[in-house]
């Protein structure tokens, strides 16, 4: 069994589950030097790689060995709940049920502080938040939250505004400069090994959303929008993701030069399948 001192921090400053084992882990190892994969499986009734796959996220704790787990990591009541919460989330299929189980975490959590992950979690979790931020970096506002909420196109509720200002603030991405104004701070927040989420799924997923909207709510002159059908085969496929990776590049390198930028835009990008690989012959005629 383990002792409290070689608990890794607090459970409730984790999202990911296994991250909280690596952390466990580490903890242990750092106690007790001989700890090794090999004990950890003794513990929980697996194999010393089945452990390794589990850490190293190769693999997800199966139903039958959760029980083990949360005995072994000595977990109880409120503890427990939010480990098995966490479990369920990393394995979530849909975006509804992660959102269902994200908003458990954060109940689970109470009024603690947000922490830097679940705030970036935040972040992608509605379209508004980042356009905020880029908003702020050119338009000067204090506490004219009225009009940066109908700035945004389609336009968000004052509230909105504010808890989206808040968050930004929380995460460091905003101050408040001399005058009182909100400004950007220059740092920037990566997904990181995060960008595989669900959250940031629905994140790319309502962008795409916005886009359809765009149709109906901008004229053809302010918007680019066009779809094509072709067929491909994968060296193809695989040159077109260049191309698209390639013109990203570019755009970037282009809006560096914009000194005095008057407008937010999102760009959107969609290149997928919408037919499985099918077998082809070529017979001559």
């Amino acid at each position: 069994m383990t002792s409290a001192s070689t608990q890794p921090r607090d459970i409730f400053q984790f999202l990911d589950y296994r991250e909280y084992l690596r952390a466990y882990f580490e903890a242990r190892k750092l106690e007790q030097p001989w700890y090794s994969f090999k004990v950890m499986g003794e513990g929980v009734g697996l194999d010393q790689s089945q452990v390794y796959r589990i850490l190293q996220d190769q693999l997800h704790i199966s139903r039958a060995a959760f029980p083990r787990f949360v005995s072994y990591l000595q977990l109880q009541g409120k503890s427990a709940e939010y480990f098995a919460k966490m479990v369920e989330f990393s394995r979530a299929r849909n975006n509804a049920q992660s959102r269902k189980l994200f908003a458990e975490l954060l109940d689970l959590r109470g009024s603690r502080s947000l922490t830097l992950e679940t705030a970036q979690y935040e972040l992608y979790r509605e379209w508004h938040h980042p356009v905020v931020r880029a908003l702020l970096g050119i338009l000067p506002i204090d506490n004219n939250y009225e009009l940066l909420a109908r700035s945004l196109d389609p336009s968000i509720t004052i509230s909105q505004a504010k808890q989206s200002v808040e968050l930004l603030r929380k995460l460091k991405l905003v101050e408040r400069n001399s005058q009182g104004q909100w400004r950007l701070t220059g740092n920037s927040i990566s997904t990181g090994s995060n960008y595989q989420s669900l959250l940031i799924r629905q994140y790319q997923a309502h962008s795409l959303r916005l886009a359809e909207e765009s149709l109906d709510r901008h004229a053809k002159e302010e918007r680019d929008i066009n779809v094509i059908n072709f067929g491909a085969d994968e060296e193809a496929f695989r040159d077109c993701m260049a191309i698209l990776k390639e013109s990203r590049r570019q755009i970037q390198q282009r809006i560096e030069r914009v000194e005095k930028p008057d407008r937010i835009v999102r760009l959107a990008q969609a290149l997928f399948p919408v037919t499985h690989c099918v077998e082809t012959t070529h017979e001559a005629t």
